[in-house]
């Protein structure tokens, strides 16, 4: 039986960063953490929560290895007479995302469908100044698409 020919493929193009893929991923992440968390996507990632309706992930991270979530948390407040008396503050994490998505899942829905609509639009409409400044990029040797 003869020997197969085996061709090793290269790879002719450099792999490029699209930074146009990364803003619209970008607007859809933050239409979603709008949506569920009621935080913007860099208050979701950075912060602790500015509000009680707000769950970031920290909050997340804290609930996966077995606390509150965040959303649900304890004050203690002394009595008259001594001792101290507990109260919930909050809701549970399903109450909360549930509350969040009546109140923004709206316009998290409308974002989901107009912002990948609008990139399509407005690649084509920018397609010969992306293209100049694409081969621009592609000449610097930076890895690098618009």
């Amino acid at each position: 039986m003869a020997r197969r020919k085996t061709r090793r493929t290269t790879r002719r193009t450099p792999k490029t960063f699209n930074l146009a893929s990364l803003a619209e991923s970008a607007l859809i992440a933050n239409a979603v953490t709008q949506g569920f968390f009621n935080a913007n996507l860099q208050e979701f990632i950075s912060q602790s929560p500015g509000q009680m309706n707000q769950i970031t992930a920290r909050e997340l991270l804290s609930g996966i290895t077995g606390g509150s979530y965040g959303t649900q948390g304890t004050i203690r407040t002394s009595k008259i007479g001594g001792g101290y008396q507990v109260s919930a503050v909050g809701m549970p994490f399903a109450d909360q995302v549930r509350e969040n998505l009546s109140n923004n899942g709206v316009a998290m829905v409308g974002s989901l469908i107009v912002i990948p609509a609008g990139f399509k639009v407005f690649n084509r409409l920018t397609r010969k100044p992306r293209s100049t400044l694409n081969k621009a990029l592609k000449m610097s040797g930076l890895p690098l698409k618009v």
